[in-house]
């Protein structure tokens, strides 16, 4: 399987590290060279569940998160306003130009039937613009239960990388931690997909297409 030049893109700034951050700190362990975008400003503020995230805060919360998992951060990218995020072209071509330009072979997003529209603009946009990647994966980095069910086929063992993972997502505010337990339900589910294949720990990925060779 090549793997060198990985890009995680999430809509939102812990996206990256719920879906895929046990992956990120074991493939960058490797050696791979393991990149994060974000697409979004993360902007949210929903007094009924007491949810108040700010841009700035997100940026240094997710460079600490980054620093803790090995991952190179990309910094440059103008983000869409949070719950905004739609495909277009122009914003498309920003993602591919990153995958072309960082020689990315694999590409981790969204799952495409999500019920976050960040999610499903994100995993859009992600299709088209990594369509000359080797290795496209999905991920999930929420709790929803969702008409077409999220249900993984492709695990990786992250039982040596799960601390690294929990220490990179206690890098966020509460404000992230959905219900005060969004972090640690992610934690739970790694561990039941690890249970699944007799290791401690796992993350789960659906695979749109992946190249293996000799």
């Amino acid at each position: 399987m090549l793997m060198e030049n990985i890009l995680i893109v999430g809509a939102h700034f812990d996206d990256a590290e719920l879906g895929a951050g046990g992956t990120a700190a074991k493939l960058a362990a490797e050696g791979k060279r393991v990149y994060k975008l974000t697409l979004t400003d993360n902007v949210t503020k929903f007094d009924a569940m007491n949810i108040n995230v700010a841009y700035e805060s997100s940026r240094v919360q997710s460079a600490k998160a980054c620093k803790v998992l090995g991952v190179k951060e990309i910094t440059d990218f103008v983000p869409v306003e949070c719950s905004r995020l739609e495909y277009t072209q122009e914003v498309m071509q920003r993602v591919e130009t990153y995958i072309f330009d960082l020689h990315i072979d694999t590409i981790f997003m969204h799952f495409n039937a999500d019920m976050n529209t960040d999610h499903v603009a994100a995993s859009r946009i992600c299709l088209t613009a990594g369509r000359h990647c080797k290795n496209i994966i999905q991920f999930q980095s929420n709790g929803y239960v969702l008409e077409n069910v999220y249900y993984p086929t492709f695990f990786v063992d992250i039982s040596n990388y799960v601390d690294q993972k929990r220490e990179a997502l206690a890098c966020y505010g509460s404000e992230h931690n959905r219900f005060d337990s969004l972090f640690e339900v992610s934690i739970d589910r790694n561990r039941v997909w690890g249970y699944s294949n007799k290791v401690e720990y796992a993350e789960g990925f659906n695979i749109i297409k992946m190249l293996v060779k000799d």
